[in-house]
């Protein structure tokens, strides 16, 4: 069992999951950025041991272009919830609290791209069914490095490139 601690550190100490699989637009930060000054912060990020963002990364980007500068880290080792206690609001305000957690979660976008690449060594089972995924991955742009593309024709006519890192198939 992890020792409880409670600390504060610095919110700019924290690091962006350089995978994270969604994307944020602007619309999305802007709700986020727009409940933080509302209605507060109200709900926990995930960080692993080194500070690494695992869930919550728009919400940090959002805290930090609105200025805050804290943030609070409880260890924990997952096998209770953590729950956030927010005191002082209005009735109104819950329920606003409510409604804009709900639609920042649906502003956010898949990157297909990244969904594509961890596919090759995460197990994505169970969060998409084969149709879903194939759906999503289906939209992605080839990843943003120097690969020399060539053509695999396939039966259909059509050409692909096939990324080298993760060998995700990208039409031409």
């Amino acid at each position: 069992m992890v020792e409880q601690t409670d600390e504060t550190v610095a919110l700019a100490a924290l690091t962006p999951d350089s995978r994270n699989a969604r994307r944020h637009p602007d619309r999305n930060l802007a709700v986020l950025e727009a409940s933080l000054r509302e209605v507060g912060a109200a709900r926990s990020i995930v960080v692993d041991e080194a500070g690494v963002v695992l869930a919550g990364n728009a919400t940090v980007e959002a805290a930090s272009r609105m200025g805050l500068s804290r943030v609070r880290v409880v260890d924990v080792d997952g096998t209770e919830l953590v729950a956030v206690r927010r005191t002082g609001l209005t009735g109104e305000q819950k329920r606003r609290l409510a409604l804009l957690d709900n639609r920042t979660a649906e502003l956010a976008e898949w990157d297909a791209g990244v969904l594509a690449a961890l596919a090759a060594d995460t197990n994505l089972s169970g969060l998409w069914d084969d149709d879903e995924l194939a759906e999503i991955i289906a939209h992605a742009s080839p990843p943003e490095i120097d690969f020399p593309a060539y053509d695999e024709t396939a039966a259909d006519g059509v050409a692909y490139a096939t990324c080298p890192e993760c060998g995700h198939r990208f039409p031409t």
